[in-house]
């Protein structure tokens, strides 16, 4: 139990702080306990981010001393201060930038540093086109003054592979060119697992515009050694078209209630896509008009029914975005987890409770 947590812990935190400390959205875990849609979520949303990754923390703590288990001295975790290399001259400041940012963003135990932070630099450097680098296990040294650990590796990088080609298939719903124009590769480029994220990241959602919710590209390589060259194929799988049940429209004045939800894109049957919705309600307030454009909300609930989505539009005050609404959802879940846990802590520590082990209204969002 406490092994599938702190490896939990350690995902979910490089994921959250790498995407808090490059300025990028943050892209939580597929199906994990902290965080748990069919897919990831893109949000950029930093505040809930960094609770959340403390419920996760809780979450371990409180778990490892409900088994009244103590933490052996490997399983302790160690703070990277610092990262330096020797022999990446000739890899763009850049790509080493990545490197030190992921391996100074995760979380090692003490038995694990050497290993998993090598394995991290061996990452980086095979997504960035380096697949025959050599990185040897790192030096350990004591940061100065301030606790934690210095890490330098030494890496010898060989040569970079660049781009021979790239195909897309299993595209029906979408033309196949449509998917390609959003990949910015040709051949002769250098590989790039930055842009590449990105794109991956951009064909899901313009599935999604579509009603395909649950597209998903799947990326496969065939590198050829004797050229020092890659080539990818994007396999699409597209999933079901989910068409629209019902739409509710929260916090606004019947009358344009009534109008809004006769807007085409809005009928049932209707494909359901978020992009053309918002483009719709944006159209009802022009750039410009007296009456300021409100902000609002687009929560997709799917329905039993396969291929159904219940939609409802909220224009309430202090309304958040579905990715909020879904994270906030997801936090008050660990929030009344976490509860729970302490207070089975303390009655098996057979002290009286004040309370009883129900927190679902006190943690309320």
């Amino acid at each position: 139990m406490r092994i599938r947590e702190e490896s939990l812990l350690k995902e979910t935190r490089y994921h959250l702080r790498s995407g808090l400390l490059v300025g990028r959205p943050i892209w939580l875990p597929q199906g994990r306990d902290c965080h748990s849609p069919r897919t990831g979520t893109d949000l950029r949303m930093g505040r809930v981010a960094e609770i959340l990754l403390g419920v996760c923390w809780l979450l371990v703590v409180l778990s490892s001393a409900h088994g009244q288990t103590r933490p052996s001295a490997g399983s302790a975790f160690v703070t990277v201060r610092s990262v330096d290399f020797d022999g990446t001259d000739s890899i763009p400041l850049s790509v080493t930038q990545i490197a030190q940012q992921r391996i100074l963003a995760a979380a090692f135990t003490q038995s694990e540093l050497v290993s998993q932070s090598t394995g991290w630099l061996r990452k980086v450097l095979y997504s960035y086109g380096y697949m025959e680098a050599v990185v040897d296990p790192p030096s350990v040294k004591p940061a100065e003054g301030r606790g934690g650990v210095v890490l330098r590796f030494h890496v010898e990088p060989g040569e970079r592979y660049y781009i021979s080609g790239l195909a897309v298939g299993g595209t029906k719903a979408l033309a196949a060119q449509e998917i390609r124009d959003l990949i910015p590769f040709h051949p002769g480029d250098p590989v790039d697992g930055e842009k590449l994220d990105l794109a991956l990241r951009e064909i899901r959602r313009l599935y999604a515009c579509s009603g395909y919710l649950d597209a998903d590209p799947q990326l496969s390589e065939n590198y050829h050694r004797a050229t020092r060259t890659l080539f990818f194929t994007v396999q699409m799988h597209e999933g079901d078209q989910y068409n629209i049940a019902s739409v509710k429209v929260l916090g606004l004045d019947a009358a344009l209630a009534d109008k809004l939800i006769t807007l085409p894109d809005l009928q049932p049957n209707s494909v359901f896509s978020e992009c053309r919705i918002r483009e719709a309600i944006h159209s009802l307030w022009p750039a410009g008009g007296s009456s300021s454009e409100p902000s609002f909300g687009i929560r997709a609930e799917r329905q039993l029914t396969p291929q159904k989505i219940d939609v409802v539009i909220d224009f309430s005050v202090g309304q958040t975005t579905q990715e909020e609404l879904h994270a906030q959802s997801s936090l008050q879940q660990y929030w009344i987890r976490a509860e729970e846990i302490r207070c089975e802590l303390r009655e098996s520590l057979k002290r009286k409770s004040p309370t009883p082990c129900d927190f679902s209204k006190e943690w309320a969002v």
